[in-house]
């Protein structure tokens, strides 16, 4: 058996699925680095006493953040979700005037201004050098490390205290989110609260959406397994809403347990929601695999039958690289990538190898077949290739397999 449990200890995991040993999955190469990668395993277990859906083997955190190429700014929908998270913060949190607000994860520093321009006073944390330093160079206050107990202590002694703190898909990238969790309940003021959104493994992993494990996605929460860890550090959840980020994310409203709070119905209507469908239950997790067998094989046969056409694919996310691997799709099958991401932008897949493009390339490179792979972004993405007057079909993985012509 598997284990330790990162949620609660527990010392075996089931086994649920594995998917073919990758890169990580932000680790774009050049053509001289392409031969010297380093493959790890991808494996999902689960835990029977805290219900919590995680990797098998994890990859060192310093191998997957310290230089990172996602940028929260790149995508105009991300940039639109950021706006919806600031105005939830201002709107739910009850924050004075001059609210002093932290960010773990700040990345580019998206967030932090639009949260700095509505007169919050901030701090973001992130493990990326190269980020940080173009967050703050942008005026967004960024210290550089990897957010657990000890950095909230260093925190601490310097005097900081915050009246909300935000999260954004990051809480399940920390193996160590446990020490995460503990850290955030020691910087909230007594009734201040924290908001958190990540991928929600009921209405993602449970229907075979594959493309949601990498290395870098550590943990794949409910709120049943949430409830367990916050009860463990010392905090409660107060709200829960189901959002369709990323492909249907889980966000929740989180207090201190000692904080002068009400908890809202949502809370105890999902848990509910949750235990109907049986998540608790080892078997429930049993199908799995063969669902993803299923997906991957429609995606495989849909670019063999269109083998003779031009296939670009479009977006090179985590989730993409991770579709593209478990595939085994190659230049073979895929000309090139399109991704708005420039540090991405003449490099290479991970693992697989595709050379990833502006959208400058299909004007002089055009095509007529198309692979989804930000199907998350899915409205935005067919707008631009419509924009670009490319014509044809595209292929759009999930959350139901639908081919969608131009």
């Amino acid at each position: 058996m598997l284990g330790p449990c990162l949620g609660c200890g527990a010392l075996t995991l089931d086994p649920v699925f594995r998917l073919p040993d990758m890169p990580p999955v932000n680790a774009f190469v050049t053509l001289e680095e392409k031969d010297h990668e380093e493959a790890f395993p991808l494996g999902l277990g689960f835990c029977r006493d805290c219900t919590l859906v995680q990797l098998t083997a994890h990859v060192p955190p310093e191998k997957l953040f310290s230089h990172y190429h996602h940028m929260s700014s790149a995508s105009a929908q991300n940039r639109r979700h950021q706006t919806e998270v600031a105005d939830l913060m201002f709107g739910r949190l009850r924050l004075g005037l001059k609210p002093q607000l932290l960010e773990i994860g700040s990345n580019d520093g998206t967030l932090l201004k639009e949260l700095s321009s509505r007169g919050a006073q901030v701090l973001g944390v992130d493990p990326a050098e190269n980020l940080a330093v173009l967050a703050s160079q942008s005026g967004a206050a960024t210290m550089t490390g990897f957010f657990d107990e000890e950095f909230a202590r260093s925190l601490v002694r310097g005097g900081y205290a915050f009246d909300g703190i935000v999260a954004l898909n990051v809480l399940a990238h920390t193996p160590t989110f446990m020490s995460m969790l503990r850290g955030i309940r020691m910087l909230l003021n007594p009734n201040a609260m924290f908001v958190m959104e990540n991928a929600y493994v009921v209405e993602t992993i449970l229907q075979g959406q594959f493309d949601t494990i990498y290395h870098e996605h550590i943990s794949n929460f409910s709120l049943h397994s949430l409830c367990a860890a916050f009860e463990r550090a010392g905090l409660v959840a107060l709200d829960v809403e189901i959002i369709p980020t990323q492909g249907t994310s889980i966000r929740v409203i989180v207090g201190r347990s000692d904080g002068s709070h009400d908890r809202h119905e949502s809370v105890k209507s999902l848990l509910a929601k949750e235990k109907a469908k049986g998540f608790a239950d080892p078997a429930l997790f049993q199908g799995i695999a063969k669902k993803v067998d299923v997906v991957r094989e429609k995606i495989k046969t849909w670019l063999h039958e269109n083998r003779k056409h031009r296939i670009v694919a479009i977006g090179a996310p985590a989730r993409g690289v991770v579709l593209l691997n478990a595939c085994g799709i190659t230049p073979e099958s895929v000309s090139y990538v399109i991704d708005d991401t420039p540090l991405k932008q003449g490099k290479l897949t991970p693992g697989t190898h595709i050379e990833v493009a502006g959208w400058d390339r299909l004007p002089r490179e055009p095509a007529d077949r198309f692979l989804l792979l930000s199907w998350n972004y899915r409205d935005d993405l067919l707008s631009r290739l419509k924009q670009h007057k490319a014509g044809g079909r595209v292929l759009v993985p999930f959350p139901e397999f639908e081919e969608v012509t131009l």
